[in-house]
């Protein structure tokens, strides 16, 4: 049975990242598994909190967390209710908060029994491409693992009107699973372009001298599978898993069944294994 431990984790304007550690019985130098989810996901989303369950049992820690501003808050860990704090969410915000994560397990590993050369960050959808992007600038990362990543941040935006979320300020994202309408400011978008170069997905894994592993549906509607492969092409030691049957979130829904579909499963023993490996 692993040991969950709530963190708090200080990051810039007095904000403190809310996370969950998950220590394996062994807890003697174990590597740890730093999870980061994607645009409208959270740290306990559908199989997230599972993630635990399979890692720890081969002495593997986990780390999930919420960022900041994802529109969750603790009061209400599996809900929306702070859209406007996703309004105002960037991606500049969301690397620095995983630099932080990172950070702080390196400088806590020997209290926890963590390994500090056995760092491995991974992430789904957006948190894929994140994890790739902040893997890339860290000395402290050891492989790197992604979920349906995307390639390109701008790609979450092609059918997006440009000049109309200009114009107003804001744009209305549906969340399917809730009926909310989301919000997220145009600041987003401009940041995005500022810091387009330093952003780029692509040159992120092509620069990347650690293991990559990259896992995606063929299935996916949401993020196609090319997705992947343009980041396979560019990154040419990674590894890439293409699931058959298996849609962007590994055919798991919210909140997840007791017993995961066999994609999550497999995507979960995947990731073990190259961990392990």
């Amino acid at each position: 049975m692993a040991e969950k431990i709530h963190l708090e984790i200080p990051v810039a304007e007095s904000q403190r990242i809310n996370a969950h550690l998950f220590l394996p019985e062994k807890e003697i130098d174990v590597p740890v598994f730093i999870f980061c989810h994607g645009f409208k996901g959270f740290r306990d989303w559908g199989f997230f909190p599972r993630i635990a369950d399979y890692f720890c049992c081969e002495n593997v820690a986990v780390i999930t967390f919420n960022h900041t501003f994802n529109g969750v808050d603790e009061a209400h860990p599996t809900d929306f209710t702070r859209l406007d704090l996703f309004a105002q969410n960037t991606v500049t915000r969301e690397l620095s908060e995983i630099q932080s994560v990172i950070n702080w397990v390196h400088n806590q590993a020997e209290a926890f029994g963590i390994d500090s050369d056995r760092i491995i960050l991974g992430g789904h959808s957006r948190g894929g491409a994140n994890a790739i992007v902040a893997a890339s600038t860290s000395k402290f990362i050891s492989k790197v693992v992604a979920w349906a990543p995307v390639a390109h941040y701008a790609s979450m935006f092609a059918s997006a009107d440009l000049k109309k979320w200009e114009k107003e300020g804001v744009l209305i994202i549906p969340n399917a699973r809730t009926g909310q309408q989301m919000p997220l400011n145009y600041a987003y978008w401009q940041n995005l372009i500022v810091n387009e170069g330093k952003y780029n997905v692509m040159e992120a894994a092509g620069s990347l001298q650690i293991p990559l592993l990259l896992i995606h549906g063929l299935d996916d509607k949401s993020v196609p599978l090319v997705h992947s492969e343009k980041l396979h092409n560019e990154c040419w030691h990674a590894l890439l898993v293409k699931m058959e049957n298996a849609d962007h979130t590994f055919n798991t829904p919210h909140p997840a069944p007791e017993k995961l579909p066999a994609q999550a499963v497999e995507l979960l023993t995947n990731t073990l294994e190259f961990i392990l490996d």
